[in-house]
This record gives structure tokens, C-alpha cells and sequence, in this order.
């Protein structure tokens, strides 16, 4: 016979363990609840039809698989403003219900620059996760036959969206650097758009995501010889060493290039604001943020499923077979940091971005 306190501690063992049980499926109902018979409407800053859209509506389909619920997701797409319009909707518009979100390209320089147009301030959003999205240089061979051949080149035309996007400053400081001659052309309202122009050969090089570039640009344009693939932007750890991107196999880094053409690693104050833009304005690929004051149920729920999804080996199979290379994640602890860093950047990199960021792209 079992003596007495071991029939109480089996006793308390055991409701003990189905007190946890019913907090378990009691956390697990209330998260069901929240999103269960509900419609979740996702803002996407880029046309219908566009690599970003794409890649974006790729992920939500997974998703919503994702969220305890079962709730339905649509997109609407707010392009214009050069991103800014779909940030500023949510920040000023959108009901903060956990039904809205935002998930877009995002522009750290705006963000540290506050430039005229962009309205929210995503220290007061809740961030749920970011997806990176690694980019490259390429360049016509009918301009630059092979990488030896850069700095000789003579007027070449680097096209971008507008002169505050990351893609762009982070190209144009790289060409600075090299001290290669080119002429910036701005105003497209697409990376899409940018490549279109290269391949008819109105202007001669682009920085493009990865995503974009393995998915239309790498088989139509490198592997038939009409473009020349340069560099891709490094990650930079916590450390401040400077990494390359595994999405990039195949392609030099740009601290790669500049040391074959220019005989020696690079250095100086351009070269420090170029790496401490790597974590910060070139991290976010896209990220997705909610309205201010959103439930707090929603941002947990939210944050957890985005997390989910980007372990999915079904959503990262086909991320793969569409793009040829997988965003890494940006969860929300390390992209509210990053945002946090934005509000406070050095004076040096404020000022060096003033300059690029100018309307006139001088």
C-alpha cells in the first residue's frame, strides 16, 4: 500500500500537471479566439506583379498557416512616395486592431534622416519581424567586358528608385570608393523597373536584391554574357567584421573587389559609415510592422507565427525553387535594435547620407 506523503505528492503531482495542462489549452483557445473567423489585411509599399509583391505574397501564403486561427489574409498594395506612403497609412490610418499590417521595403534612411514625405515613426510601431534581402552590383559587358576593366571605364550610367534608397547610397558610396566615372539616373519606380531599362540599354548598372537578381537576371543576363556581376554588400556582425553573404555564393564581396583592383584592403571614414550602414539600413530587406497601440495578444501571436513561418522547410523549399536564395530572418528583438541605433546615428553618417539623399542625387 502506498504510504501517505508519497500518495500526497503523487496526488499533487498530478494536479499540478493538469493545472499546466489547462493553462496550456487555455493559452492555445485564447490565441485560436483572437484570430479565429477574422480577416487580416497585410500593406505592401510596391505595385501588384513586382519581385517584391512576389516574394511578400510568397511568405503570407505560408504564413497564415502559421497563425493560431486560422484567420484569412488579403493583400493591398500601396505603392509610392518611394515606400513611404504604405508606412505613413499605417502609422496615421490604420486601425490598430492586430488586423492591419504592414509589411513593406523599409528605408532606414529615411528613417534617420527624417525626410520630408515619411511621417511615421516605427519606434512607436510594434515590429514583428523582418526578412533580410541580401543585394548585388551587376554591370552590362557591352560597358565593363570584365571587373579589370571598371576603373578604366568612362560615363557609366548606375540607375536606381530614388536617392535615398539603400540600394542606391550603398552603390554609389562602393563607386565613390573605387573612384569609378559614373552618372546616377533616379527616379524608377522599381528595382523591376531599373532592370527593365538595363537589359534595353538605356542605362548600364543596377543594385539589385537577390532575390530579384537569381530569380530575372542572372539566366537572361550573366549566363548569356551580356552582364557582369560585381559585388554583393557584406553583413556585418556584432563584432564589426565584416561577413560574407551566403545568399551570395558566386559572387565577390565588395571588400573582395576593392582589394583586387586597388591592391590593398578598404579604410578610411567612408569606408567605417559603409560598414556601420550594413546592420542598419541594409538590414531590413522588408519588414513587417503593426499600428501603434496594436493588442499586445496580436504583436505576441504575430511575432510567433513569423518565426514559425521562416522554419517552415515547405515555405524556405519554395523560396528557394522561385528566388534561388532564402531571406535570412530578422526577428524583432534584433530589428528593434536596429531601429533604436537609426534614431541614433553618428553625426558623420547623417551628414554623408544628407549628401546622397538629396533630391538632386549630388
Amino acid at each position: 500500500m502506498m504510504k501517505g506523503h508519497k500518495l500526497f505528492r503523487t496526488l499533487r503531482l498530478l494536479l499540478l500537471t493538469f493545472v499546466l495542462l489547462g493553462c496550456f489549452h487555455s493559452t492555445a483557445f485564447s490565441q485560436a479566439a483572437f484570430y479565429s473567423g477574422k480577416t487580416i489585411t497585410i500593406y505592401i509599399g510596391r505595385g501588384p506583379g513586382s519581385g517584391t509583391d512576389l516574394a511578400l505574397r510568397t511568405f503570407i501564403r505560408f504564413w497564415q498557416e502559421h497563425i493560431p486561427g486560422n484567420p484569412t489574409m488579403v493583400v493591398r498594395n500601396i505603392p509610392g512616395g518611394g515606400g513611404t506612403r504604405v508606412w505613413n497609412y499605417g502609422y496615421e490610418l490604420a486601425d490598430p486592431d492586430g488586423l492591419n499590417i504592414l509589411f513593406s521595403p523599409f528605408s532606414g534612411t529615411a528613417e534617420i534622416l527624417g525626410l520630408p514625405g515619411l511621417r511615421a515613426e516605427f519606434e512607436h510601431m510594434p515590429l514583428i519581424g523582418g526578412l533580410k534581402s541580401p543585394n548585388m552590383v551587376y554591370v552590362r559587358t557591352e560597358k565593363v567586358p570584365n571587373i579589370e576593366q571598371l576603373l578604366s571605364a568612362r560615363g557609366l550610367k548606375y540607375a536606381g528608385q530614388n536617392p535615398a534608397h539603400h540600394y542606391d547610397i550603398l552603390g554609389r558610396m562602393a563607386l565613390d570608393m573605387l573612384g569609378v566615372d559614373y552618372e546616377y539616373i533616379t527616379g524608377f519606380s522599381g528595382a523591376n523597373e531599373v532592370f527593365n531599362a538595363v537589359r534595353r540599354g538605356e542605362v548600364d548598372m543596377q543594385t539589385a536584391g537577390l532575390t530579384l537578381y537569381r530569380f530575372s537576371i542572372e539566366g537572361p543576363m550573366v549566363q548569356t554574357g551580356q552582364a557582369l556581376s560585381l559585388w554583393h554588400n557584406p553583413r556585418v556582425d556584432q563584432a564589426g567584421n565584416l561577413l560574407n553573404e551566403e545568399a551570395a555564393a558566386g559572387i565577390p564581396s565588395f571588400v573582395d573587389v576593392y582589394t583586387q583592383l586597388k591592391g590593398q584592403a578598404p579604410s578610411g571614414e567612408i569606408f567605417e559609415i559603409y560598414k556601420w550602414l550594413q546592420p542598419t539600413i541594409n538590414t531590413f530587406g522588408h519588414a513587417a510592422f503593426l499600428p501603434p497601440d496594436a493588442p499586445e495578444e496580436a504583436v505576441r501571436i504575430l511575432r510567433e507565427s513569423f518565426v514559425a513561418t521562416t522554419d517552415d522547410e515547405d515555405f524556405r523549399t519554395e523560396e528557394l525553387q522561385l528566388f534561388g536564395v532564402r531571406m535570412p530572418l530578422i526577428s524583432y528583438v534584433e530589428g528593434t535594435r536596429v531601429v533604436g541605433e537609426m534614431s541614433n546615428a553618428p553625426s558623420n553618417v547623417r551628414a554623408l547620407l544628407t549628401k546622397y539623399a538629396r533630391p538632386d542625387g549630388e
